[in-house]
């Protein structure tokens, strides 16, 4: 009975593992989403995301680079604001 017993806690263990798996792909989806939406709106492909990584540059790079284009973007853009009010 206690084997029994045992089998069940043990596949309801194995149920949970699976779920935290499948819930971390799914976060591990979302966060590759959204860098790959915040590389696009500053003018990067999958395809140069992809290019970086291979070559070498870290996530970290990746990041501090579409960082710093958001901010030029971000700059440019209330530029031409002041411009077109002027």
């Amino acid at each position: 009975m206690a084997t029994e017993s045992n089998k069940r806690g043990h596949a309801s263990l194995d149920d949970c593992f699976d779920r935290l798996h499948e819930a971390r792909d799914l976060c591990v989806y979302d966060a590759i989403e959204r860098l790959v939406q915040a590389a696009e709106q500053v003018g990067f492909s999958v395809e140069d995301l992809i290019y970086m990584l291979d070559r070498g540059m870290s996530l970290s790079s990746l990041f501090d680079l579409i960082e710093s284009r958001m901010a030029t973007h971000a700059g440019s853009d209330a530029l031409i604001q002041i411009q077109r009010a002027a």
